[in-house]
Parts: C-alpha cells; structure tokens; sequence
C-alpha cells in the first residue's frame, strides 16, 4: 500500500512544499500571499473541517492512480476520519482510517479486519517564536528558498464577495529547490515502484517510468477559492514532471489535485467502536517493515 502512495507523493509533496513556501514567504509587496496567509489562518481557526479530496495521476494522458475520498477532521478533540475510494491498473477498491483515542485505525475494502496502531500526540508542531508566528530562521528559509515567485500570484474579486487566488509557474520560474529537489524524489519513488512490481506477484498499483534524461518540473498551478469569510472553501493544484526514459521514450506525468472544505466548526469526525470487532494490533515499526516490503495490506487478497 505504500508503493501505491509513494507514486503519488512527488507531486503532493511538491504542491504541499510550495504552499508551505509561499504562505511563509509573503511580503508587502505579495498581495495575494498575504491574502492566501490571512485566510488560511482564519481557515486553521475554525478548528474543525470536512476535504473532499480528489486527486489523479497521468502519464502521457493514460491513468495510473486516482483517488476520491472525504476526510472529516477535528483538531481540538485530536479526531480524524478518512473514508475513500481508489482505482489504478489492477482494478477499484476503497479504505477507511479513523484516528481516536490515541490510536490510528485502519481498514482495507470490504475486509473485517480492523488493524490498530497505537499512537501519541497529533503530529508533530512547527518550529514557531514564543508569540506563536514561525521563527526568525523558518521565515529566512523560506524566503531563500522561494525568493520573489510570490510576485506572480494574481488576484481575482468575485461576484459573491470572495477571491479567487492563483500562481502559476513554468519551469523558468520555479524556484531552484523545486528544480533540483523534484527530479531527485522522483527518482527514488520510480525505483522503489519498480523493486515493488518484480518482488511481487500483483506489482504496486502505480508502476513508474524510469526517467534517465531531462528530468525537470515542467509547471506548477496553485489555485485557493476565499470566501467572503475570508475562509478557503477550495483549493486546486496541478504539477507536472517531465524527463525521457532509458528507451528515449518521452514521458509527461501530471498530477491533479482538488480539494474542497465544508462543515468548517461543524465537523465532527467518525468514529469506529472496536468492541466485538476483529482486531489486529500493530506497532510503528512492524508497519514500517510491511511498506517496505510492499504495503501494509499486501497480505490480504487484492
């Protein structure tokens, strides 16, 4: 199952890093970064939220993978819920995740099998001043890294009262770490899919193309829909690799991304009751070693 979310992490990382970048690199000059920044922490402020996520990824216009799933999310009460569905080349299938109680559930389909993993803490926090705002030396990365691309973001009013904020980015204007950080992550993904598929008998969900030559970040589309709240009610990215195999095939990899928030201070998060249930306990690690050895559901029939 790991091999299956490797496959898409390029781009979602990608697109999550960017956004991490450019929220904490707004300046005066940034309009739409201090828009962005101002209504993503009045969204943050909510506390709890219901992501309509959906997301694929294409190579050269034929699918890989494709998720659609709605993960419900409670902050202050340390509760999430996650039911979705997927399809790639071996077929469909869905999932559920429930975090409570300190503990991660998980279940796979139509499976009975509840696998419990116990945990601490919801996550771990970024590195912030005593007043809360990030660090001197987070802010300073974030502006060496990402240096003046948030003059490209634009601004649009629209007829509700909301804005709608956008960047988008070609492959002389994306930042130098982007540049060089994603053909690397690339990489290892692409191999780690390829060791999946010959180690065992169904093959990851997502096979990579081995990109040999002129591996680069190609475009990166970043939109956020701001309500009249100043709340973000949806955000879209698009981000795409391109590079050239060991055969001299040229490939394009585009990965897609929309996800819409609702229910915000009015979400409350599903909860399973393991009572009566088959459950199966699991620690960090042990879930560790089944990723690496080709997802953590790979015993089960697929």
């Amino acid at each position: 199952m790991r091999k299956k979310w490797l496959a898409v992490g390029l781009a979602v990382g990608l697109t999550g890093v960017l956004a991490w970048g450019i929220g904490g690199s707004a300046n005066a000059d940034s309009t739409g970064f201090v828009l962005y920044k101002s209504a993503l922490s009045q969204t943050k402020e909510a506390g709890s939220m219901t992501a309509h996520a959906q997301l694929e990824l294409t190579d050269n216009g034929s699918k890989l993978f494709a998720v659609d799933g709605v993960a419900k999310v409670d902050h202050e009460q340390q509760l999430a819920s996650v039911n979705g569905s997927y399809s790639n080349a071996n077929g469909e299938g869905s999932f559920q995740v429930f975090r409570q109680q300190d503990q991660v559930v998980f279940k796979k389909g139509d499976s009975d099998v509840y696998r419990v993993m116990e945990t601490i803490g919801w996550g771990r926090k970024a590195q912030r001043d005593d007043h809360g705002e990030p660090s001197a030396v987070m802010s300073h990365m974030h502006n060496m890294l990402f240096g003046e691309i948030g003059k490209e973001m634009t601004v649009e009013n629209l007829p509700n009262g909301g804005k709608q904020v956008s960047l988008q980015l070609s492959e002389e204007q994306l930042p130098m770490f982007a540049k060089f950080i994603g053909p690397m992550v690339y990489s290892k993904i692409a191999e780690h899919s390829q060791e999946a598929a010959a180690a065992h008998e169904h093959g990851p969900a997502v096979k990579l193309p081995l990109l040999q030559e002129d591996v680069q970040l190609a475009q990166v589309v970043l939109n956020a829909t701001i309500n009249e709240k100043n709340q973000i009610e949806q955000q879209t990215a698009k981000v795409e690799l391109v590079g050239t195999d060991a055969a001299g095939i040229e490939h394009t990899l585009r990965l897609s991304v929309d996800i819409r928030l609702s229910d915000l201070a009015a979400t409350a998060p599903e909860q399973i009751d393991l009572t009566g249930k088959q459950v199966e306990k699991i620690t960090r690690e042990e879930l560790r070693n089944e990723w690496k050895k080709g997802g953590c559901w790979h015993h089960e029939a697929e």
